[in-house]
């Protein structure tokens, strides 16, 4: 029996250093003593692995520290009524709508 229930890896929260590695795209070698590194200094703020579940990560929160470090910026203004923001490459946020 896996000790996993079946579902799709798409949906998955919380995820294995190897699922990482396979969503990120990149090569395993580079990942991992990417993920070695990040785990001896948190305080880059990379998603540490949580007991709790297994000793994995926690994919939304990876996805967004890979966003924020890669100029990904979203923000979302309040003070007009609510308002979607798509996000821009270039660290800016887009008011649509």
């Amino acid at each position: 029996m896996s000790d996993t229930l079946d579902h799709d890896a798409r949906e998955t929260l919380y995820v294995t250093d190897a699922e990482l590695i396979r969503r990120m795209g990149v090569p395993e070698k580079i990942a991992r003593a990417a993920l070695h590194a990040f785990d001896r200094d948190i305080g880059k703020g990379f998603p540490q692995k949580q007991a709790l579940w297994g000793n994995r990560r926690y994919w939304p929160a990876v996805k967004a520290f890979l966003d924020r470090t890669n100029g990904l910026r979203v923000s979302v203004s309040t003070s007009q009524g609510k308002r979607q923001c798509r996000p821009n490459l270039m660290g800016r946020s887009i008011r649509i709508g």
